[in-house]
């Protein structure tokens, strides 16, 4: 059958001279993987534009169950992020999400409350200012959703590199406004606390869902220093 729905572009890998695999989250059908042919040729009908990461999109594609890969056919930008692929701090962070994304969420099972977060956070990314700690905070929000929400900052005690660092009174009245702020909220940190509460959340992600290492990372690290 052909179906139609929103989804947020997770994963694009090259497949033979002209074409793409893609990997897409649908808002009415959870996880999905598409061929797109030839939108890499000269003259493609569908730009390639459309498959960048975390692009906001709507699609039409044959939709078979029991296939692993289906193919689509149309696709269209349902909200444009032009701050986003402007701008070389938001483009790292979205890099970044991208990827945790990516080895975080594997189910193919429909969430439209998980949908509906992913694409508003985007929404909020591309129009607010720079906040070189939104990515922190979109971590700590995921993480409910993942199944082990994060909701105090004493999360961090048993397992985190240096437990000392968190028991610090200041340092913990940081972590909740990052954890209980709105993604809209700006909230700047410096490099090196970013850094520690980064690494330590990323180890705690791989604690309890067995996220691998991150590509992505020193780029990011790189880009908000």
């Amino acid at each position: 059958m052909i179906i139609t729905t929103r989804g947020v572009i997770f994963r694009v890998v090259k497949y033979r001279e002209t074409s793409i695999i893609t990997t897409i989250y649908t808002e009415d059908y959870g996880l999905l993987t598409y061929i797109a042919n030839n939108v890499r040729s000269p003259k493609a009908k569908i730009s390639i534009g459309y498959f960048e990461l975390l692009n906001l999109v709507e699609i039409t594609a044959y939709h078979n169950p029991s296939k692993d890969i289906n193919r689509l056919s149309e696709i269209k930008i349902s909200y444009p992020l032009h701050s986003l692929r402007q701008d070389i701090y938001k483009s790292a962070i979205i890099i970044f999400l991208a990827e945790v994304l990516n080895k975080c969420i594997v189910e193919h099972d429909k969430n439209k409350e998980l949908f509906t977060f992913i694409s508003s956070s985007i929404m909020v990314l591309e129009t607010i200012e720079r906040n070189n700690s939104f990515h922190l905070q979109f971590m700590f929000k995921l993480s409910t959703f993942l199944g082990f929400g994060i909701t105090e900052p004493t999360f961090f005690i048993n397992e985190a590199i240096d437990s000392k660092y968190y028991l610090d009174q200041a340092i913990a009245k940081r972590l909740k406004k990052l954890i209980e702020n709105d993604l809209s909220d700006i909230f700047s940190i410096n490099s090196a606390d970013r850094r520690t509460i980064l690494n330590d959340l990323i180890h705690f992600y791989q604690l309890q869902i067995g996220m691998g290492k991150l590509k992505s990372l020193e780029v990011l690290n790189t880009v908000l220093s």
